[in-house]
């Protein structure tokens, strides 16, 4: 269960400490002050996912970056990796750290989680960005069909033992950083990082897990318009690359009446790791967001077995 035993990457004024979650030790990294700005990283990656973003934001916010269960330098154990545990670590990490409402800024299935989040706990949330996913209240149509091949990733890794052996796999790893990003998307030395943490073996098994218990049972129901039929109330920024697959999806629009208060933006010639390749892009229109968004009465929120 024990987290990440190599040693801490270093940014200057970012603080890190552990926080008793649910069970388990949850490492956060921490810097500047004010109204709080949770930071949820993807896959494979951690906190140092948003090394280039924390400096053009922690003048502004105080910035909670947090490694989600099982990854980086939190605990790793074997069991709450569905998507109403991992909503629940970030509930109680809330309450653990004295905040009741807060901006979230997040990737990939850290992106998932904001947004069931946003959906189960409205109270909580004031205004989201997406990153590196589409919304969740997307509306399939046809154009999915030639999307599906590219998210082969998406399936496979849900697979127990073979997902955790791609995840061992340095070439296999190297080609996820690279499948959908310009050139020089993620630097080869964060790529590195970021796959020798995944490949520990517990690491592994935890990556695998999640993309069984919350990314691809969260994607069937994007598929099966299950979140597009819920209203949804958060303001919320999906800024997504043009070249990953999440683009195409993004772009199938919302049902009527049900896209609440989403503005999507496509990045041309970004791919998947926008956040490695353009933390000042994504800084900049997290700033200018954030500064107009939210503010709203809190909406009630839906029951927390729509999410698990």
């Amino acid at each position: 269960m024990e987290g990440n035993a190599a040693a801490m990457p270093e940014l200057d004024n970012v603080t890190h400490r552990w926080i008793d979650v649910r069970g388990i030790r949850m490492h956060i990294a921490e810097a500047g002050s004010g109204e709080p700005l949770i930071l949820l990283h993807g896959f494979p990656q951690h906190w140092w996912e948003w090394h280039g973003v924390i400096p053009l934001v922690a003048g502004h916010y105080r910035v909670i970056a947090p490694d989600q269960r099982g990854f980086g330098w939190s605990d790793v154990p074997r069991r709450g990796y569905t998507a109403g545990s991992l909503v629940a670590d970030i509930v109680e990490l809330m309450a653990k750290l004295g905040i009741t409402r807060a901006r979230f800024l997040t990737h990939d299935w850290g992106s998932i989680v904001g947004q069931l989040l946003a959906m189960q706990r409205p109270d909580l949330v004031e205004a989201l960005i997406v990153t590196g996913a589409p919304d969740v209240h997307i509306r399939p149509n046809v154009k999915l069909v030639p999307v599906l091949p590219k998210l082969w990733h998406v399936f496979v890794l849900a697979v127990p033992v073979v997902g955790a052996r791609i995840q061992r796999n340095k070439k296999m790893m190297r080609h996820l950083f690279t499948a959908f990003e310009p050139a020089g998307g993620v630097s080869g030395k964060d790529v590195e990082l970021y796959s020798s943490s995944a490949a520990r073996p517990e690491t592994a098994r935890a990556g695998s897990a999640v993309y069984r218990g919350t990314i691809l049972p969260a994607f069937m129901k994007i598929i099966f318009d299950v979140y597009g039929k819920r209203a949804f109330t958060v303001p919320t920024l999906a800024v997504i690359g043009a070249r990953e697959p999440s683009a195409t999806l993004q772009q199938m629009g919302h049902r009527r009446g049900r896209g609440g208060n989403i503005t999507t933006e496509i990045v041309p010639d970004e791919g998947h790791f926008i956040v490695d390749h353009r933390p000042d892009l994504v800084a900049g229109k997290a700033l200018e967001f954030f500064a107009h968004a939210g503010s709203q009465k809190p909406a009630e929120g839906q029951p927390p077995d729509a999410f698990a």
